[in-house]
């Protein structure tokens, strides 16, 4: 636990990004995040426990730059494992998909956010964006803009990487 807030995990890493927000003149990625989420809703919740909102937070994370492909190889190792296999309507080129709980920090979050890093093996999200899954739409709920500068904290549950299959139901996120 983080010293300074005994509900905070210490991080296992710690990274610092700015927000890459979409709107309808100027699309900042390519993917169809929302799809992914409502056509597999009950694959991601019998996994995270809760639903979650339908779309992504992307965030640019220059640093490191290897930050992809350290996620893809497992490092830091995940907190679990979506089998592509579970998930429909998935490209071939992506594998399965890997989750790491974070906290967010920024100007804009009074208090620390609890929400999950999710990376798809292989996926095409563009070099050093990472992508943010939430229970809310965290734009609306906190008033972030395009550009906005925030940290993320992973952090590690270790109730949940003994169990390689889908999680109890608000694994430790409440």
């Amino acid at each position: 636990m983080n010293e300074n807030n005994m509900n905070v995990p210490t991080p296992i890493l710690v990274l610092s990004g700015t927000l890459r927000l979409s709107t309808s003149n100027a699309k900042r990625t390519a993917g169809r995040f929302n799809e992914l989420i409502t056509d597999n809703a009950a694959v991601f919740r019998r996994y995270f426990g809760v639903g979650l909102f339908p779309g992504s937070l992307n965030v640019d994370v220059p640093e490191p730059a290897s930050l992809q492909r350290d996620l893809d190889a497992g490092t830091p190792p995940p907190a679990f494992v979506i089998p592509r296999t579970e998930l429909i309507n998935m490209p071939g080129y992506i594998g399965d998909g890997q989750v790491w709980p974070c906290i967010l920090r920024g100007e804009k979050f009074s208090t620390p956010v609890s929400c999950w890093i999710f990376r798809r093996i292989g996926s095409r999200v563009p070099p050093g964006v990472i992508e943010i899954v939430a229970r809310e739409k965290l734009r609306e709920a906190y008033g972030l803009q395009h550009g906005d500068v925030i940290t993320i904290d992973l952090v590690s549950r270790e109730t949940e990487r003994k169990q390689p299959g889908p999680q109890k139901p608000g694994a430790g996120y409440e």
